[in-house]
């Protein structure tokens, strides 16, 4: 199975965004995101906002303006998902939807926790998990998210998998494809958004990973720094070994900080990718740079 195909321009404090053209989701709404998509911009029937950080939604208001009416005409309403514990959303619905009645105005804002789910329209479903980024004093409510998508799948019952094809074939015959086969979850791909590291546990065994990695090196200030303005980020040591634990199939980096370098970026990944004999593609999306198909675009070959 290929992975997604991601289009994905993230500059931490300027603007961050992902257009999953495969599943039609657009993840967070920096600023710019219409200019830069131009006619893509249709290709999503979903906004999945991680957080309510303005680089992440400063271009939600000219992306709804152009979306949001011819949406409703052509059926369902665009929609626009979000942590269920972020106020700003609801202020900012509130304020488009007397701001741009005929257009922002038709939007379906739905706000979600850990564990919301919808269907997707080609059969797979995408949802939320709690992230660690933005602290909220309520500990039923969240004010960070990633996302997943996955699908359900019919896959041999574990304890007939080493019958031979003889066995299987009588079962088979005897109880129907039920006798032999269990429905099964698989997630395909995961979206941190701006997060501490996950856990494999986080990731339910997906095979797509698009990890947050603002710091290259554990510089205890700045993450000591940024923990202080209640904002969890992730440096790259960790993010590779979360890929390792993980068995991911593919993985992409991508928010990450200015202050490094092209070739900084670039030579780190690879050394950390090579001290972990790491098997797994690795791609990595620069600070400020446009990237059509992430994916296919690896700056670690893998070892598989």
């Amino acid at each position: 199975m290929d992975p997604p195909r991601l289009t994905v321009f993230s500059t931490p404090l300027i603007s961050t965004w992902v257009l999953d053209e495969t599943h039609r989701v657009l993840f967070d709404a920096g600023d710019g995101v219409s200019a830069m998509l131009e006619g893509k911009i249709h290709k999503a029937n979903t906004i999945a906002l991680t957080h309510a950080h303005r680089d992440h939604i400063a271009g939600l208001p000219q992306i709804l303006n152009l979306r949001g009416g011819t949406a409703a005409e052509n059926g369902e309403p665009l929609r626009v998902i979000h942590p269920d514990g972020s106020g700003s959303f609801m202020a900012i619905a509130r304020f488009l939807s007397h701001f741009d009645q005929m257009t922002s105005g038709k939007v379906k804002w739905q706000h979600w926790k850990p564990g919301s789910q919808m269907a997707l329209d080609d059969g797979r479903f995408l949802r939320s998990y709690a992230t660690r980024h933005v602290a909220c004093p309520d500990p039923a409510r969240n004010r960070s998210l990633g996302y997943q998508i996955g699908r359900h799948v019919e896959r041999l019952k574990p304890e007939l998998r080493n019958l031979p094809q003889a066995e299987l074939d009588t079962l088979r015959n005897a109880g129907g494809r039920e006798a032999i086969t269990v429905r099964e979850e698989e997630i395909l791909f995961t979206i941190t958004g701006d997060t501490a590291a996950m856990t494999p546990q986080d990731l339910g065994g997906c095979r797509f990973l698009l990890h947050e990695c603002t710091f290259l090196d554990v510089d205890e200030e700045r993450v000591t720094e940024a923990k202080d303005r209640g904002h969890e980020h992730s440096y790259l040591s960790e993010v590779l070994d979360l890929a390792l634990l993980a068995d991911v199939e593919r993985l992409a980096l991508y928010h990450i900080s200015k202050r490094y370098t092209d070739d900084e970026i670039v030579k780190a990944v690879r050394a950390g990718c090579a001290k972990r004999d790491l098997k797994c593609r690795v791609s990595v999306a620069l600070p400020g740079r446009l990237y059509i198909d992430l994916f296919s675009q690896a700056v670690w070959p893998g070892r598989g």
